[in-house]
């Protein structure tokens, strides 16, 4: 039987002063999907949808990736406690989003997955 899971991800938007590879390196983590503005969303369908800006995308590691809500947030809170300062910077230049994509299988038994926010999560993002 096919389990609820999550996918969480941070992306980082609307810039145009720096590179995709400039980024990755600023954050220390390879992207799982970039958007180049004025080039199609999917390259595998050239007369697809066109982005309307650059975007940069992460995602958790392969080991949490299947993993629950805060496993993900974990890795997230990692990376940001390493680069406090890059991402403070990035987040008051560009649109930082998390996004969280919650994926319920219809046939499923467990409850639907629980999203929480702890004290690290306030203690690194919050104001």
């Amino acid at each position: 039987m096919k389990k609820h899971r999550l996918e969480l991800s941070l992306g980082i938007w609307g810039f145009e002063d720096i590179t995709h590879e400039e980024l990755t390196e600023l954050v220390g983590v390879k992207a799982i999907k970039e958007y180049f503005k004025g080039r199609p969303v999917n390259k595998k369908l050239p007369n697809g949808k066109i982005s309307k800006e650059n975007g940069w995308i992460i995602g958790p590691s392969e080991l949490a990736k299947n993993s629950d809500f805060d496993a993900q947030m974990e890795y997230f809170m990692d990376i940001a406690e390493a680069k406090i300062d890059v991402l403070n910077i990035l987040c008051s230049k560009y649109l930082c989003e998390f996004s969280c994509a919650v994926f319920l299988e219809a046939e499923s038994e467990e409850s639907t997955p629980w999203v929480h926010l702890g004290d690290r999560y306030n203690k690194i993002f919050g104001n």
